[in-house]
């Protein structure tokens, strides 16, 4: 399941995990004030089915346009943004770290509570065992595994299973006081997001999704997509399904002539006048027959490139992109 323009349920930079309904909210009040960061986050709700869980786990993706939720439901209650808990993740861990890793982006941050009380299969006089579960869903990433951190409001974890922690790979720091959400959390999520997600995927048709600067998620963009552009200093990078990856000078004619055409797909355009390509290329004084000789020479350029020339079409004087393409740019994240 690719993450690169999907509409629907899909794998994102920050899973939370929790087992009560009002942590849930708690959490998800606070983490509203930081910019766009509900809109890279699933809740995996660990709750009791009923109507309460039915009825504000519907509430959530109300207020929240842009977060995902996965919870047990009654009934088939499922949406794009909502989908069931099978029972068997409640069952066995390797159900639900299977479950759970399925959710994460590589390289993303798990936060989940340190004691998840409606899991069947941890002792409730053990209940720090959960810490386990996280670490097994580290493992099951091959590359770029993703950061575990730890919400509790129980005091003295350190004396309890600190050594537990410590044996399983992580610092009792982990362990975030749930009591100060806005002093310990959000700085966490927010410093973590912003340095392993500093990209944005920008689609016609599909919403901003983050992207890190990893080989990953580079070849996973230029495996989905037919055209994608990386604008930066000093090189404009193009790839996809239609070209072998190439590096331009940023500022250089081709990497304008590229930049402009996914800029007029993104929005919708009726596409590049072959005057003013030919325009920004003609010296000074140049005549029209000239400024059209120059353009179509230079999108003649930009088609040898393409394993099919045929996606840059002409069209009413212009030059755009074909229907049908899916086309994406890449750009720093706002801060």
């Amino acid at each position: 399941m690719t993450w690169v323009g999907a509409t629907g349920f899909t794998r994102r930079p920050l899973v939370v995990v929790e087992d009560h309904l009002h942590h849930v909210s708690e959490l998800l009040d606070v983490l509203a004030e930081e910019d766009g960061v509900l809109d890279q986050m699933t809740v995996v709700c660990l709750d009791r089915p009923g109507p309460d869980t039915t009825q504000i786990t519907a509430s959530w993706l109300e207020r929240y346009p842009g977060l995902q939720v996965a919870t047990r439901l009654v009934d088939d209650l499922s949406t794009p943004r909502r989908i069931p808990l099978d029972p068997a993740v409640f069952e066995g861990a390797h159900r639900f770290c299977k479950a759970v890793a399925g959710m994460l982006r590589p390289g993303g941050l798990l936060l989940q509570d340190i004691q998840l009380a409606t899991l069947g299969f941890i002792p409730p006089d053990r209940w720090w065992e959960s810490i386990y579960l996280a670490n097994t869903v580290r493992g099951m990433f091959a590359g770029s595994p993703p950061a575990c951190r730890f919400l509790s409001n129980k005091r003295g974890y350190e004396a309890t299973f600190g050594r537990d922690l410590l044996d399983a790979g992580f610092d009792p720091r982990d362990v975030m006081d749930k009591s100060d959400l806005p002093g310990m959390v959000v700085p966490v999520v927010r410093s973590y997001l912003g340095r392993a997600f500093p990209l944005v995927l920008q689609m016609a048709d599909a919403p901003d999704a983050a992207v890190a600067k990893t080989e990953e998620d580079r070849r996973e963009i230029e495996g989905e997509l037919d055209l994608a552009v990386w604008s930066g200093e000093p090189n404009v990078e193009i790839g996809g399904r239609l070209l072998s990856r190439v590096g331009l000078k940023t500022g250089s004619q081709e990497a304008v002539t590229w930049l402009e055409l996914v800029e007029d797909r993104l929005n919708g355009g009726e596409g590049l006048p072959v005057v003013d390509v030919g325009t920004r290329l003609a010296p000074e004084g140049a005549g029209r027959a000239e400024i059209t000789n120059l353009a179509a020479r230079h999108i003649h350029g930009l088609r040898s490139r393409l394993k099919d020339g045929g996606a840059i079409v002409t069209a009413h004087h212009a030059y755009r992109l074909s229907d049908g393409l899916r086309v994406g740019r890449v750009v720093a994240r706002e801060r």
